[in-house]
């Protein structure tokens, strides 16, 4: 990953942030449409949220 300059505006939000973000409201918009799935749509949103973090890492 590239460090950017002093003068270089740094981006407010993170390529991954957005992913996790976009993820979460995928998921709720989902399981408000389908509710007995809430639980393992809470669970899979879980688990991309924690590999996007080993990945980080």
């Amino acid at each position: 990953m590239r460090v950017p300059d002093q003068g270089e505006p740094r981006p407010l939000i993170s390529t991954r942030a957005l992913v996790i973000i976009i993820a979460a409201i995928g998921a709720a918009v989902l399981a408000a449409a389908v509710p007995p799935l809430a639980i393992p749509i809470g669970v899979g949103v879980a688990v991309i949220t924690l590999l996007a973090q080993i990945v980080k890492d």
